[in-house]
């Protein structure tokens, strides 16, 4: 099958990819207040982010469908559940991400610790395994945890007191760091929300349910 991805020229490949970091980045922030306020996470859609966490770049649309209605509807002042906790959540990892490139020591601490994580991803054979899902969520808390601005995820104590909740908002919270970097390494900034949301809610309207 011919990918439409091929098909683009490098300023709509730019756009395609700005716009699926930015979907990919409203997903991970919605998951982690559901988890939170509800103790619920969607597996796929979990196991989406981890996914584009690894990977190099975001070509699948249907894996952040969700995520771009998400956005979409928020660019549009339409209700969103948790509306006002995930634009927090995504401008404050949006400004920790800028932050965090210039913390060389952490950059490479970071690269050292997914080098041991893919040989655990090896040995397993599992990306979800929840050995890996715990080893993500120990190098959030080892690198990123205490640098500021602090991400507060604030919700039911019962759910953020599971240990298995907080690993994967923590890994969620990884993965929209990763979204945040290809969101601005693609043009992508506070300016371009502010005041070229139609251009944005255009782009996000082209992300298929299925390729």
């Amino acid at each position: 099958m011919n990918d439409p991805q091929h098909n683009l020229n490098p300023k709509q490949q730019r756009e395609k990819q700005r716009t699926l970091a930015l979907a990919a980045l409203t997903q991970a922030c919605a998951l982690i207040e559901t988890i939170a306020q509800e103790g619920k996470c969607d597996q796929a859609q979990f196991a989406c982010c981890m996914d584009a966490f690894f990977d190099d770049s975001y070509i699948g649309e249907r894996v952040f469908f969700t995520g771009a209605v998400k956005a979409k509807r928020l660019l549009q002042g339409h209700e969103v559940p948790y509306a006002k906790h995930i634009l927090t959540h995504s401008a404050t990892l949006i400004n920790l991400e800028r932050k965090l490139t210039k913390q060389h020591d952490k950059l490479h601490q970071i690269a050292e610790g997914m080098q041991r994580i893919e040989k655990q991803i090896q040995y397993f054979n599992d990306p979800y395994h929840g050995n890996i899902v715990s080893a993500i969520a120990h190098l959030y808390g080892e690198t990123i945890s205490d640098m500021k601005p602090r991400v507060i995820v604030r919700g039911k104590s019962e759910h953020l007191q599971n240990v298995h909740n907080t690993e994967k908002i923590r890994c969620l919270l990884f993965s929209a760091i990763r979204a945040a970097w290809v969101w601005r390494t693609h043009g992508g900034n506070t300016l371009r929300l502010v005041f070229t949301r139609k251009a944005l809610v255009r782009e996000l309207e082209k992300i298929r349910l299925s390729t």
